[in-house]
């Protein structure tokens, strides 16, 4: 059985018992900090759990400080992220491109503190701008009547839309690198449904990922 440490706002773990044990012994984990597993309901004293078994009798190891944690975007349900992209679309699809270009590049954002780089935000960053680019080139070539700078209009276009999609695989695998390593919550993420619903899958997992910091329970 794994538990999970929790002191003020903060929550470590899962740790065995026995790794328990160890903290407990080299002062990491008090006795005063709340502790839960699966099945326990509530938060207890880590002490409660501990109680009179005895302390490994091998002399205590130095055990690293948890490790800092990358704080998780704005917790927006992924219900309502859905209800704003379609009433937005119905009374005005710029505005649902807008928002949608947005909260990709707050997840790309975050995931560039996941992974230590940018990769993502540029990517996802490229498409707002090839878009721009493209529409201007487009709007130009009208007024000139130059069909040569119309299709380079397009091809801006598509280019920031291909960059777009890389950059949200490339959220995918921050989020997958970062939760099967600095906290392993064995996170999965589905090609299809990133490619299909990218930034609403993505809120999706980031709602579990809340819950799971809140309660210690992946659901």
């Amino acid at each position: 059985m794994e538990y999970f440490v929790q002191r003020g706002e903060q929550k470590f773990g899962p740790y065995t018992l026995a790794e328990m044990q160890e903290y407990a012994q080299s002062g990491r984990i008090l006795a005063t900090d709340l502790a839960k597993s699966e099945g326990l309901l509530d938060w207890v004293p880590v002490s409660q759990i501990l109680g009179n078994i005895p302390a490994p009798v091998a002399a205590p190891v130095a055990v690293a400080a948890p490790v800092e944690t990358v704080p998780l975007p704005p917790n927006l349900h992924w219900g309502l992220l859905v209800l704003i992209l379609v009433l937005t679309r119905i009374f005005l699809n710029v505005l649902s491109l807008l928002f949608n270009w947005a909260w990709a590049l707050v997840l790309a954002n975050w995931a560039r503190q996941l992974s230590g780089n940018n990769k993502a935000l540029v990517l996802v960053a490229m498409y707002p701008a090839g878009f721009l680019a493209g529409a201007l080139a487009m709007g130009f070539a009208s007024a000139t009547h130059n069909s040569g700078i119309i299709a380079i209009g397009g091809i801006l276009i598509i280019a920031g839309l291909i960059a777009y999609l890389v950059g949200i695989f490339k959220i995918r695998e921050a989020m997958e690198e970062y939760y099967n390593s600095r906290e392993n919550i064995a996170l999965t993420l589905s090609g299809v449904m990133t490619f299909f619903f990218s930034t609403i899958y993505f809120q999706y997992h980031i709602n579990r990922i809340h819950r799971w910091k809140k309660t210690g329970i992946l659901s």
